[in-house]
């Protein structure tokens, strides 16, 4: 009897090791193209990158999670994190900023396991020195069409939710349209952005409006958004409207003072979307909506031409984004968007006159923007979107 049972336990030993061999001892490229492409690729020694790769090393947006538990999540330049990335270990202290050469340099917030917070400047790995900064001012906007006071210069404004509006969760909305640029103004973001805050305030959204930002105003508006956010919960959106650029497969937002000569100035001059993305991470809210409206025709080129680094048209493909999330482009990675003939931009225009209708699910919604906008540009633009959304959502509940 016992050298039955013996047997018995060798023989699940050794059926548990060929298994553990199999399922749990896989290295290499697991899943995806991990060259060029988008996969998963397990190390040696037990750590793990899911992203996008280029030359066989991360490149891109990605999450890398390392042995002991610790996870990176944002950008990757040749296999280093670079640009503006979420990193957390396991003791609950996380860092949100910049990161250059795989070090936090830049600005950046790191929260302690305690929850007190530290934002500041570092350079290489090491604190310089603490952010100290006053709230972006914002006025509350006259939506009283017949009211006598109305603000004509402004650095922000709120749109109060409608009280009629009724809505199951909270939903609060930055918005940022850029025209004054000193090269290739735009004639459409700010009224696009404006537009844009009006019909999100009749979907019962509590919406936070700037327009014509340059790069200090713009960090500091997405920074308090987040805050903003992580204090309320519920449905974040970020509606953005200008130029935008991409180099290196990452996303770039353009401040309208920005100076660009170069490709490699893109980075210094411009405000990354990863910031935008991570403080969704940083917020944990229920929902995210991003839309850009930001696909321009590249104002730069005859300059990116004489440099080796890879800069395209419109943005890049968004590789990883926060768990349901859901991001829109104005048109295809790498394409060009039209400006309108009107007020407004073509897809904010075909996007405002969707999300005023009852009824449409939020991916519908964007269906819908999509084939008046390929219709209305012949083909020449066609929307684009992501999605990691797993709850149903309603501009205007049916």
């Amino acid at each position: 009897m016992l050298s039955k049972q013996y047997f018995c336990s060798l023989i699940s030993i050794l059926i548990f090791s060929v298994l553990a061999t199999f399922s749990f001892g896989q290295t290499g490229c697991t899943i995806g193209d991990c060259q060029n492409g988008k996969g998963r690729f397990i190390y040696d020694n037990g750590d793990k990158y899911i992203g996008e790769f280029k030359n066989s090393v991360p490149h891109g947006r990605g999450a890398y999670y390392n042995k002991d538990g610790s996870l990176y999540r944002g950008p990757f330049v040749d296999g280093k994190r670079q640009g503006y990335g979420t990193f957390i270990w396991t003791n609950g202290e996380k860092y949100i900023g910049e990161y250059q050469n795989n070090m936090r340099h830049g600005e950046g917030i790191y929260t302690f396991s305690d929850g007190t917070q530290q934002k500041g400047i570092w350079r290489n790995g090491t604190f310089l020195e603490t952010i100290v900064e006053e709230k972006t001012e914002v006025v509350v906007a006259n939506t009283d069409p017949l009211g006598s006071k109305k603000e004509e210069k402004y650095v922000g404004k709120f749109f109060k939710a409608l009280s009629n509006i009724d809505t199951t969760q909270t939903r609060t909305a930055l918005i940022i349209g850029n025209s004054l640029y000193e090269k290739a103004p735009l004639k459409n973001p700010v009224n696009d952005a404006v537009a844009m805050a009006e019909e999100l305030q009749r979907s019962g959204f509590d919406a936070y409006v700037y327009t014509d930002l340059n790069q200090k105003t713009m960090k500091k508006a997405i920074r308090e958004f987040g805050e903003t956010l992580k204090e309320r919960g519920g449905v974040g959106l970020f509606f953005y409207a200008g130029h935008g650029l991409q180099s290196d497969g990452r996303n770039f937002l353009v401040p309208v003072d920005a100076v660009i000569a170069k490709v490699q100035d893109i980075e210094f001059e411009s405000v990354d979307l990863g910031r935008v993305l991570s403080e969704f991470e940083y917020a944990e809210n229920d929902m995210n909506i991003i839309i850009l409206d930001a696909c321009r025709d590249n104002p730069y080129k005859e300059e990116f031409e004489k440099s080796k680094h890879a800069s395209y048209n419109g943005l890049a493909s968004i590789g990883s984004a926060p768990y349901n999330s859901f991001i829109a482009f104005s048109t295809a990675p790498g394409s060009v968007a039209l400006d309108g003939k009107g007020v407004n931009g073509l897809y904010t225009q075909e996007l405002l006159k969707a999300m005023s209708q009852k009824g449409p699910g939020l991916e519908d919604v964007f269906k819908r923007v999509r084939k008046n906008v390929r219709k209305s540009s012949v083909g020449r633009q066609i929307p684009w979107e992501s999605s990691s959304v797993e709850d149903d959502f309603y501009f205007k509940i049916p």
